[in-house]
């Protein structure tokens, strides 16, 4: 049988563990040791012996100690650059990967947004493609949190109000997300048109939340209008749905949540003489997302849209 010439810069490969590409990945994305030890459950000091071979082996310091976060050099961008979409095709070429029968799907979001994306998506899901299944989880996002948990494979997309830049991640808006002030048809006794002195005076129950841009439009809004603190933070929207339903407490949701469970919760809109925040919805993926899922994700943020 022919043999076939081995080039010189296969053999020169030999020097390289991919297991160091990887752990430099890894360095990268979250700019920790001790991050990536916790996440591969290994010591930190293997990982910072694996990093200290491998600045050998580039002849470069790849990463510059600043407080706590380890910041790339100008050759660590660059190696990255060049490595990651090695390091994702190879990936796929894992033992046994083309016998795994479901493409799982994992989603994030914020709690608050969770009944305004993920049952439409389990429904496009179940319409269009019977291989793939959902794994929904939520957590307090801003953009960094967001780009972490998608480099790092922790994530497939991310539903947030946080339009991300990063050269990995495709960021698409959804739609924009008004918010609307209900109260109880049965309980309350507010008109259908309040002015500024009942809402100052009005119990109110309000979303808890570490979400930056609601509370900068929360604390305008309290400081403008309030003259009380609200009477209930939650992170549960049905919490705030069944509390409005059975009091006499106004609740600000948006406006697709309560044009979906109004009449189950028997609620009403109430206008106000001011205009309430406005919030964007993105979804956020990787650019190498297979393109079943880019399809079912292109279909629901047109559907959602409307």
């Amino acid at each position: 049988m022919a043999t076939i010439p081995v080039s010189d810069k296969i053999c020169s490969l030999t020097k390289i563990d991919l297991n160091l590409l990887t752990l430099f990945c890894l360095i990268y994305s979250v700019g920790s040791i001790s991050k990536v030890a916790d996440m591969l459950d290994i010591s930190a000091s293997a990982v910072s012996q694996s990093l200290r071979k491998l600045r050998e082996l580039m002849g470069d310091n790849l990463f510059v100690r600043s407080g706590n976060i380890l910041l790339p050099t100008v050759y660590a961008d660059e190696l990255y650059d060049n490595i990651l979409p090695i390091i994702d095709k190879l990936s796929t070429l894992q033992p046994l990967s083309s016998l795994v029968k479901k493409k799982r799907l994992t989603l994030y979001t914020e709690a608050f947004i969770s009944p305004l994306v993920v049952p439409e998506l389990t429904q496009k899901i179940l319409a269009i493609n019977s291989e793939i299944s959902l794994l929904h989880r939520t957590a307090d996002l801003n953009e960094a949190k967001i780009t972490e948990l998608l480099n790092m494979r922790q994530a497939d997309v991310v539903f947030s109000t946080f339009s991300v830049e990063n050269s990995n991640i495709v960021c698409h808006k959804i739609y924009d997300m008004k918010l609307v002030l209900i109260a109880s048809r049965e309980h309350s006794h507010y008109p259908d048109m309040i002015s500024e002195e009942i809402f100052r005076n009005a119990n109110l129950v309000g979303y808890n939340t570490k979400n930056e841009k609601i509370i900068y439009h929360r604390s305008i809004v309290d400081k403008k209008f309030r003259s009380s603190e609200r009477c209930l933070l939650t992170t549960s929207f049905a919490s705030i749905l069944i509390i409005v339903s059975k009091t006499n407490c106004l609740g600000i949701i948006p406006e697709m949540i309560f044009s979906t469970y109004a009449d189950m919760y028997g609620l009403k809109r109430v206008d106000t003489p001011f205009t309430l925040p406005q919030f964007s919805l993105y979804s956020s993926a990787r650019k190498e997302i297979d393109k079943i899922i880019s399809a079912l994700l292109g279909d629901f943020s047109v559907n959602v849209s409307h």
